[in-house]
């Protein structure tokens, strides 16, 4: 987490504004549990430990939730809308351990490991203390292990991440480096017990987080005193002696990044090591293949941000969606077209609900599900399945404190990758907590009261749609405008469409035609070719769709107030004008 923006900081500091200018930038900065006047801030710097920085979990009160739920530690099914007092929807509560449980102030962090021997399933807890291992292999009765103590100094920031049956972590801490331990340690052990570190790497002193490509054993450690705060690049190989192999600082400080060995659309870097980092302002691409030698390949900023936060990669690599933690509380998801890993496309945004809007912290893809941690508005998971088009949509949350606010406070983060479909949460006032979506299981049908009506026997009788559409576009050097239209297509009963015809036509004198295939998520995109927006102000796009499940219908298009309010309800056309503005 990070409190000021680096480029506000450059504008109070070069440009001079009146007093309620800078008030209200001030107040956009400060979180309202801070309780601070704007002339109380410094804004030399918004990283952990720089001069100036103000901690905002410092107000933060150790809470226990267990009462509100109790004693149980049965689990509660999520019903009408509540677990145990908690709000929640399509998520049931399994069993909570609060922060006395580790003789700890707050938490921070969370991470997840699997025994490969036995399949046993361990939550790996971030404090602000240390690291709290608990074995969740029963879900609704948590064991507590133990806990690992901080290398040198307690932090509010602490992050885990796992390779090779060891664990490896880094905090905030002044001479902390990296603590690496041995997860096969905790086989049998049935009790907690207070544990020592099997390794430890001093090549840094703090760092932010800990970025691991578990293919090929690269470690990044990020917002570290060394390497300009970048991507300082260690093997772990051999987990209890790390190495350091490079670094890449050219783009300045990273907050956090996912490394991955790149299976996306841009064919050029098939294969090739690509670490997509959260750069406080960007999101930014660097090839790490040679570590000796790492190359950016593109950054991307956006309109209105603010400090660009976290983000993880969907599983085809086509698109990174992310977070920006200071966007007024927005609640906003920001989803950046990185099908060319040198042309990263303008994000298009998604809104929570009203009600729901908080901080954005952490969030993890798998499969086609987000996992989202955004502080008090607890856990949220989207059904990212069109996150290429630019689609999210709900699919079920659970809030780990008792009402939704604009504070630094609730669900610090989540794993959502054990096999066995439980997530765990951490909570900075509350602990840890065991959780078990129910997601894509279609609801039981009570039996008709009557025989039902025949299946239509023509597709004709079916009506589909564009459901969701999203432009976007990138400015060249030479001022031409290069744009790409994402459309999802659906039936009205909301099924998606796989192998529609999508056809757009555009421009005058000869009209032109393009077209695309919709793909099992009912999605496709066509790319226009690059427009001068002197000689050609607006671009009208006209779209139809060939499909098997019915007619295309545009009176029924989904209207998307971000993009084009024209393209809605009676109006079959999409005007681009805006992106020329």
């Amino acid at each position: 987490m990070c409190s000021y923006h680096k480029s506000l900081v450059l504008l109070l500091s070069l440009v001079s504004i009146d007093s309620t200018a800078a008030s209200e930038i001030r107040g956009a900065l400060i979180a309202p549990e801070d309780n601070l006047a704007a002339s109380d801030v410094n804004f030399t710097s918004c990283r952990p430990g720089a001069p100036g920085y103000i901690n905002p979990y410092d107000n933060i009160t150790a809470t226990d939730e267990s009462s509100i739920i109790g004693a149980s530690t049965t689990g509660t099914t999520c019903d009408n809308g509540s677990a145990a007092g908690y709000a929640c929807n399509n998520i049931d509560l399994l069993a909570y351990l609060n922060l006395g449980t580790f003789n700890s102030q707050a938490a921070n962090d969370i991470w997840g490991w699997t025994d490969p021997e036995n399949g046993r399933e361990y939550a790996l807890l971030g404090l602000k203390e240390g690291t709290a291992f608990v074995d969740i292999s029963n879900p609704t009765a948590p064991v507590y292990l133990g806990r690992l103590n901080t290398h040198s100094f307690s932090s509010s920031w602490r992050d885990i991440k796992t390779y090779a049956d060891h664990a490896f972590i880094v905090a905030e801490a002044g001479n902390h480096g990296l603590q690496v331990f041995d997860l096969r340690q905790l086989r049998g052990v049935t009790q907690a017990k207070s544990w020592q570190e099997t390794a430890h790497y001093n090549g840094f002193s703090n760092a932010h987080n800990i970025v691991i490509n578990e293919e090929t054993g690269l470690a990044v450690a990020v917002g570290t005193n060394k390497c300009n705060g970048g991507l300082e690049m260690i093997d772990v190989q051999n987990p209890t002696n790390p190495v350091k192999v490079g670094c890449y600082s050219a783009d300045g400080y990273t907050h956090d990044a996912q490394c991955v060995i790149y299976h996306g659309p841009s064919l050029d870097y098939e294969g090739r090591e690509i670490c997509f980092a959260a750069n406080e302002d960007t999101i930014t691409i660097v090839d790490v293949t040679n570590r000796s030698s790492p190359q950016m390949l593109d950054r991307k900023s956006y309109a209105n941000s603010r400090y660009t936060h976290q983000g993880w990669l969907t599983e085809d690599h086509k698109t990174f969606i992310a977070n920006d933690e200071l966007d007024n509380n927005k609640g906003q998801t920001y989803m950046f077209d990185v099908s060319d890993l040198t042309n990263i496309m303008s994000p298009i945004i998604h809104q929570a609900p009203p009600g729901r809007r908080s901080i954005m912290h952490n969030e993890y893809v798998k499969g086609d599900f987000l996992y989202q941690s955004n502080y008090a508005a607890g856990l949220v998971i989207l059904d990212a399945s069109n996150a290429e088009t630019g689609v999210l949509e709900d699919a079920a949350y659970f809030n780990v404190v008792s009402q939704v606010s604009a504070s630094f406070t609730g669900s610090w983060s989540n794993y959502p990758y054990f096999s066995s479909g439980v997530v765990v949460v951490s909570s900075i006032p509350g602990g840890l907590f065991v959780l078990k979506p129910n997601l894509g299981t279609p609801p039981v049908s009570p039996p008709p009261s009557s025989p039902p009506s025949a299946s239509p026997t023509s597709s004709s009788n079916s009506v589909v749609r564009i459901n969701n559409f999203a432009v976007r576009t990138k400015t060249k050097s030479n001022g031409k405008v290069k744009s790409r239209i994402y459309f999802s297509v659906r039936s009205t009963d909301n099924v998606k469409d796989e192998g529609a015809l999508v056809s757009i036509s555009f421009g005058e004198n000869p009209t032109k035609t393009k077209e695309c295939t919709t793909n099992a998520r009912g999605a496709c995109m066509i790319g226009l070719p690059l427009f001068n927006p002197v000689t050609t102000p607006f671009v009208m796009v006209t779209a139809t769709v060939e499909s098997s499940l019915g007619v295309y219908n545009p009176e029924l298009n989904k209207k998307n107030d971000d993009e084009c309010a024209v393209f809605s309800s009676g109006c079959p056309s999409l005007e681009l004008s805006h992106i020329f503005a």
